[in-house]
C-alpha cells in the first residue's frame, strides 16, 4: 500500500491538539524456528504531549463497538505502549489470562548514524543502526516527517523511522499510510482502559513471574472449580473435564504454545521456560 499524503509534510508547528497517525505492517516470527512470518498492522499516534503505540485491530473493534454500543474486547500479540513526549520512560500493556498489566521501563536506544541513503516512496531516507534488547536493528528514517519517533520504543533519530527490521529478520516495520487526525485522538476507553476494565498497575519483575505462574499452571483457576466438586465440568476443545488431574494433557499443550511463541521483540528479555 502506498504512503498517502507525502506531498503536504507534518510539522510539529501544526495545531496542538492534533493526532498525526502513522500505520505500520509488521511481520514477525513468534516462533524464531519457523519459516512463517505473522503480520499485524501497528499504529503509531503522535500527540502534542504524549506517543501511543497498539494494534489496528484495536481501533477497528472500537469503531464496531461504537456503532452498535457494544463493549467487546480484543487484545494483541504485540506490546502497546504510551509514553510521554521527549523521555524514554514506557509504559508497557500486556495480558496474562485475560487479565491486563502495566508496567513501566526505562528505555534508552543509542543511535549510530550512518551516511548511507536511498529513496523510498518518493521519501528521502537515511540509515541508523542500535543495538537494543538482544537485537541488532536497522532504521531507515526520513526528515522529511520531522517527528524523532517511530514504531514501538524506537525514538531518537532527527526524523520519522519508515522502515525497520533487526539483523535475523525476524521483526519488519514499513509504513504504509499515515493520516492527520484534526484533534487529539482518545484511546482511553480501548487502550490505557479496556472498556471499563483497568490495567493492574506492578512492576516488570512481578509481571515476570506472575508470567512464570501462569505457565506453571495454565490452568488453575479452572483446576480450583474442578476441586471444588460439585458436579463443576470444564469444556475445552470439544472435550468435556470433570477432574483436575484429567487437565494434564492440555496443560502441557498449553506449556508448549508458550514455550514455542517464546520470541518477543525484546529478545533479551525471553523467559526461559523449563519443561
Amino acid at each position: 500500500m502506498k504512503i498517502l499524503t507525502f506531498i503536504f509534510l507534518v510539522f510539529f508547528g501544526t495545531v496542538l491538539s492534533q493526532t498525526n497517525r502513522f500505520f505500520y505492517e509488521l511481520k514477525f516470527k513468534s516462533d524464531s524456528t519457523t519459516n512463517n512470518y505473522r503480520q499485524a498492522i501497528m499504529v503509531l499516534d503522535i500527540n502534542s504531549e504524549e506517543i501511543k503505540y497498539y494494534d489496528n485491530n484495536f481501533l477497528v473493534k472500537d469503531s464496531i463497538n461504537k456503532k452498535f454500543n457494544q463493549e467487546n474486547t480484543s487484545w494483541t500479540s504485540q506490546i502497546p505502549v504510551t509514553r510521554k513526549i521527549g523521555t524514554e520512560k514506557n509504559t508497557n500493556y500486556e495480558m496474562i489470562d485475560f487479565q491486563v498489566y502495566s508496567y513501566q521501563t526505562n528505555d534508552e536506544i543509542k543511535w549510530k548514524l550512518l551516511d548511507e541513503t536511498k529513496k523510498y516512496q518518493d521519501l528521502n531516507l537515511q540509515k541508523a543502526t542500535t543495538n537494543f534488547r538482544g537485537r541488532k536493528w536497522t532504521a531507515w528514517f526520513t526528515k522529511d516527517f520531522p517527528f524523532p519517533e517511530g514504531p514501538y520504543k524506537f525514538q531518537g533519530l532527527p526524523g520519522l523511522i519508515i522502515l525497520l527490521q533487526d539483523e535475523q529478520n525476524q521483526y519488519i516495520f514499513s509504513l504504509i499510510k499515515n493520516v492527520k487526525l484534526p484533534e487529539t485522538y482518545d484511546t482511553s476507553n480501548f487502550l490505557e482502559i479496556r472498556y471499563g476494565d483497568k490495567p493492574i498497575p506492578v512492576t516488570e519483575k512481578i509481571f515476570i513471574k506472575k508470567k512464570l505462574e501462569f505457565y506453571n499452571d495454565p490452568f488453575h483457576e479452572i483446576r480450583a472449580k474442578l476441586d471444588e466438586g460439585k458436579g463443576n465440568s470444564f469444556d475445552y476443545n470439544g472435550v468435556r473435564y470433570r477432574k483436575s488431574s484429567e487437565l494434564k494433557p492440555i496443560v502441557e499443550q498449553e506449556r508448549e504454545e508458550i514455550r514455542k511463541n517464546n520470541n518477543p521483540i525484546e529478545l533479551s528479555k525471553a523467559i526461559k521456560y523449563k519443561k
